[in-house]
């Protein structure tokens, strides 16, 4: 394929994963910037003792310390701060495999058991960051 450009075949196979891979940045890029900007429209954005007092009724602070260490990770340079009602997924830019993965097995370390210990998620709760706390606050099973 290359030689119908001039080009030698592995120029142009390098050229075209290059071209690709900044296509699929370009997109993951603006795909994020728009999740942003409607999480952004449609709740306010709450400080650190904000996030903590909203939590305060569902959740521990020792818990909502570390929700709130955690997703703010993910949103500080997007001008975008968690908010209890997030839904992981959908509202804020997190891959879902940190959530499921990482952030339990953090709590647990933290906390001083395995992540396996953790009860299952129930089924009718939808992922938001408060939800999320208040599983995590069930503890080890």
């Amino acid at each position: 394929m290359g030689e119908l450009v001039g080009l030698p075949e592995w120029l142009f196979a390098t050229l075209f994963v290059i071209i690709g891979v900044t296509i699929a940045f370009a997109f993951a890029w603006r795909n994020t910037k728009r999740q942003v900007a409607a999480t952004n429209a449609r709740r306010p954005n709450p400080t650190r003792q904000d996030f903590m007092a909203l939590m305060a009724s569902d959740v521990s602070e020792e818990t909502s310390e570390f929700l709130w260490e955690t997703a703010s990770f993910y949103c500080h340079d997007l001008g975008l701060t968690p908010h209890p009602d997030d839904d992981l997924l959908k509202d804020l830019p997190i891959d879902e495999d940190d959530i499921s993965m990482d952030w339990p097995r953090d709590f647990a370390k933290r906390k001083g058991f395995h992540e396996s210990n953790l009860p299952d998620w129930p089924d009718h709760w939808s992922l938001t960051l408060r939800n999320f706390g208040r599983w995590l606050d069930m503890g080890p099973t």
